[in-house]
């Protein structure tokens, strides 16, 4: 029995003409793991939002809803709040107390419930997840990760039929963002729960799908089996690189077994296929542009920061250079101190020890000092937008700028980002990803030298991402330095001319990228787990392709 059916749904916001969704439909049984996925801005996360009435956007809705079969809009408020769950994109968006234990027990008080109950309840949750550890402890004091687990442990322990995830990884770092995937796999697995979720990034939740959801602009959705969205998205154009690294690979090698699901089944897929070729020798040398005799854009030497007098160190004695014209991305946990290290670096907060220094000169009176030289992307793009429409504020940006030539700047920048369509809608009606690219866009009106980028990608859908890292790499090769803080690990192994860990307040670990990750087990990329054995360092798709093109080429793998 279809616990969900969804018929010929619209949606147009209001003040809009467009319609986001068209002639959706589609059912959903009891027990249910759906994934749905497409472009930023196909409408995935107003999909979402349909499904949990308190947070219906305002607009237009065409079709009917029905939960259990009954119309949707015809449920008590406390009978959605209880049987439907959601949790959001931001961790910090939904979290509502101060304590761990508040905020467990706040959706339970809030349906009236006995204390016995809600107490019997929390526990049972709080020593599910493992949460029992820090269960006193203040929200404030989680990482990341441990608030969107807190999140969905809220949702849970109200027993829901139904829980709804909007791109619930986009913060997490890449262990957490594993580890809570796979909780996730868990619930629906263990306790029968349907599970709905939004992801750009395929590669683990892919294989955990019964069904996917396919949502494209101006055309009809897909909705099939894993197998069936592989068998359409090889056929359509361009569909191929919205497939998770797995099975890319396997098309690449053009083999005749059954598409792995997971990077389990495509680690043992090509053990089985390169044991016992003989490889040719492998060099280790990866061309990469030379930073030989460049002018250092970025010097930090010995700089320590805290917060407050009474905090303890955030950054400790960091000292690190980076080149004019280099990409350097830093990865690291969630809460580990990424974000602080590039608004020092950026001179948007000061450190209390140390030096650091912006095309050779010291940081005195923070950014003011740099003119355009230097610009700065927030985590929370949407932040950085004061008017009605994208248009409007680029064009307020660059007066209070004094800037001339203000509708060729502002040309220019969407031409180069393609965001024709996005410039005259207002901010706040836009999706994450196109949130993160008018920003972006915001960001190089002023044609800056160095660029400190905060989670460029996050919410961004496969094209778009291609597209801005082909940017960043155009941008460098014109001599702009850019520093991208990132949980993205493709990203990172595709752009970056070198690459660190942020851990326990210091920079570890800097090298090119195909070192770094071929020497991790962990925050490495799908490619070089598969690989790893055979070619160490191969870490993109790019690679691997030009590899085997070669290896066919020389007629190189014998048995």
């Amino acid at each position: 029995m279809d616990i969900l059916r969804m018929e010929d749904i619209g949606f147009r916001y209001d003040g809009n003409s467009h319609r986001v969704l068209k002639d959706i439909s589609f059912s959903v049984k009891k027990g249910d793991f759906i994934v749905v996925m497409g472009d930023s801005g196909s409408g995935k996360s107003t999909l979402l939002r349909l499904l949990k009435k308190e947070l219906v956007p305002n607009g237009e809705m065409t079709g009917s809803i029905y939960f259990n079969q009954r119309l949707l809009s015809d449920l008590l408020d406390e009978e959605t709040a209880a049987k439907i769950g959601y949790v959001m994109q931001d961790p910090e968006a939904q979290i509502v107390t101060d304590k761990v234990w508040s905020e467990l027990a706040f959706g339970l008080e809030n349906l009236g419930l006995p204390r016995e109950i809600i107490r019997s309840r929390i526990g049972e949750m709080a020593n599910y997840f493992g949460i029992h550890h820090w269960y006193h402890k203040d929200v404030s004091e989680l990482s990341g990760g441990q608030k969107q687990l807190l999140n969905l442990a809220a949702v849970l322990v109200m027993q829901p039929e139904i829980v709804i995830l909007d791109e619930p990884t986009a913060q997490l770092d890449p262990i957490a963002s594993l580890d809570f995937l796979r909780t996730i796999n868990r619930i629906n697995k263990e306790l029968n729960t349907t599970i709905i979720i939004a992801e750009h990034d395929l590669e683990e939740v892919f294989g955990m799908a019964d069904q996917l959801l396919l949502l494209r602009k101006e055309k009809s959705s897909i909705m099939g089996t894993p197998f069936e969205l592989i068998e359409t998205l090889l056929t359509s154009e361009s569909g191929e690189e919205n497939l998770p690294s797995i099975i890319r690979l396997h098309h690449l090698f053009e083999l005749n077994t059954p598409y792995p699901l997971t990077i389990s089944e495509g680690i043992r897929e090509t053990h089985s296929f390169f044991e016992g070729k003989k490889l040719p020798n492998q060099s280790n040398e990866i061309v990469r542009r030379s930073q030989v005799e460049r002018k250092i854009a970025v010097s930090l030497k010995h700089v320590s920061f805290k917060y407050s007098r009474l905090d303890e160190d955030v950054l400790n004695d960091v000292s690190l250079t980076i080149n004019q014209g280099e990409i350097f991305t830093i990865l690291g946990g969630n809460g580990s101190g990424k974000s602080t290290l590039i608004k020092v670096m950026s001179g948007l907060i000061v450190p209390y020890q140390g030096q650091i220094k912006l095309n050779n000169k010291k940081i005195k009176n923070k950014v003011k000092d740099y003119g355009h030289e230097i610009a700065y992307l927030p985590q929370q793009p949407v932040s950085m937008f004061i008017e009605e429409t994208v248009r409007d504020d680029y064009y307020s940006f660059l007066t209070v700028m004094k800037q001339t030539n203000i509708e060729e700047k502002i040309a220019n920048v969407v031409k180069l980002l393609g965001i024709e369509q996005l410039i005259e809608q207002h901010p706040y009606d836009l999706s994450g990803g196109e949130s993160q690219l008018v920003a972006l866009g915001k960001v190089l009106l002023l044609e800056p030298n160095i660029l400190f980028l905060d989670e460029p990608t996050k919410g961004i859908d496969t094209k778009n991402k291609k597209k801005i890292a082909n940017l960043l790499k155009e941008l460098a090769k014109n001599g702009k330095t850019i520093i991208v803080v990132t949980h993205d690990i493709s990203l990172s192994a595709s752009i970056s001319d070198r690459c660190g860990l942020f851990f326990d307040r210091q920079m570890i670990s800097i090298s090119d990228p195909e070192t770094f990750f071929s020497n991790n087990y962990f925050y490495t990329t799908p490619i070089n787990k598969m690989l790893k054995n055979y070619f160490p360092k191969i870490i993109t798709f790019d690679q691997a392709k030009e590899q085997w093109r070669s290896l066919q080429k020389g007629s190189e793998i014998n048995e």
